[in-house]
């Protein structure tokens, strides 16, 4: 993967998870809250469920309040997601460019594996984003700016303790989901293209050459694709979510660890906890995942059609990231150099 691919990639999911993560956060701020109100320093918010949090937010605290720590969001998700797409396809190439047929993936474990190894990276960028957005999220009055969080929690509690705290159970949350959602996100194009599949107004044309099919996939395929995959993926990993948003927010009131987080909750609550803001939870994701997929997928596309171009008008022999029919419509996951 040459670099200028690399850069685009960067820059790509930079401006898609921007986008995303904006247009989502006041879903994600009712979520923070019905898996934080049982704890007394919440200041005794009580929601039922995702709609009556929405009302009584704004009815209380205004419209703004939903926008609780937007500001580490924009600070931050841009370089979170840029390193998260970036290594997702890097890890997806190097994986396929294994020469010995014994070691090599088959394409579903690739994306796995890729997915996972994407979610260790950006999980480094999103650790202190979380730990200082879910802070101010949950409770009612207003607590710092994304900078003054960021340092007050480096000096009170270190790197580790402090804008780490809750990496490995993040791992443990969207390791797997970013697996299983990339494999199911790639299998969906792969289905759509060999069965030749319409989605919205533009058809997937038939063609001899897979790769000519591929490059028909547009929008709507990438919004349907992200949104089931997202779905099946935020079901699947929401307990432990839980377990780490209680770490994170409720840092020094016995949430210390995965395991005795969880042992506390179903002692003190009950197994029905992990279901409380389910709803919220896919809400919040699968339109999420739907959005940055295609924001990425599309803007992806027309940075290496403008890269491609300017090759072109500059007299370039030979463009490094390939023929033009493959970047002007490459699909991640579809093609490779």
């Amino acid at each position: 993967m040459s670099a200028t691919n690399t850069s685009i990639d960067l820059a790509a999911g930079g401006i898609a998870g921007l986008v995303a993560d904006a247009v989502t956060h006041p879903i994600d701020t009712v979520r923070t809250r019905l898996w934080s109100q049982d704890h007394p320093s919440t200041q005794g918010y009580k929601y039922r469920g995702l709609w009556h949090g929405l009302v009584d937010m704004m009815k209380k605290e205004g419209t703004a309040s939903l926008f609780k720590g937007l500001g580490s969001v924009l600070l931050l998700t841009p370089v979170g997601h840029g390193l998260y797409f970036a290594s997702y396809e890097w890890s997806k190439e190097r994986l396929r460019d294994i020469k010995n047929p014994a070691w090599r993936p088959s394409e579903p474990v690739n994306h796995l594996c890729a997915g996972f190894f994407a979610n260790g990276v950006g999980g480094l960028i999103w650790t202190p984003m979380d730990v200082v957005k879910q802070r101010q999220q949950a409770v009612v009055k207003d607590l710092y700016g994304p900078i003054e969080g960021l340092v007050s929690i480096w000096k009170s509690h270190g790197f580790f303790n402090g804008l780490q705290r809750g990496y490995w159970s993040g791992m443990a949350t969207y390791g797997p989901f970013s697996a299983i959602y990339f494999m199911i996100y790639e299998n969906f194009k792969s289905f759509c293209v060999k069965r030749e599949i319409k989605v919205g107004s533009a058809p997937l044309a038939g063609s001899s050459s897979i790769s000519s099919a591929e490059a028909r996939l547009h929008t709507g395929h990438f919004v349907v694709g992200g949104f089931l995959a997202g779905t099946v993926a935020a079901i699947a990993t929401a307990p432990i979510d839980l377990v780490k948003t209680r770490m994170q927010v409720f840092d020094g009131c016995g949430y210390d660890g995965m395991l005795s987080t969880t042992l506390k909750i179903l002692r003190e609550e009950g197994k029905g906890v992990f279901m409380r803001g389910l709803l919220a939870r896919v809400i919040w994701i699968a339109p999420g995942c739907s959005l940055t997929i295609a924001v990425y997928e599309d803007v992806r596309k027309s940075l290496r059609s403008l890269v491609w171009d300017h090759d072109l008008e500059h007299g370039a022999d030979e463009v490094s990231h390939g023929p033009p029919v493959l970047i002007r419509h490459r699909v991640s996951g579809a093609l490779h150099p």
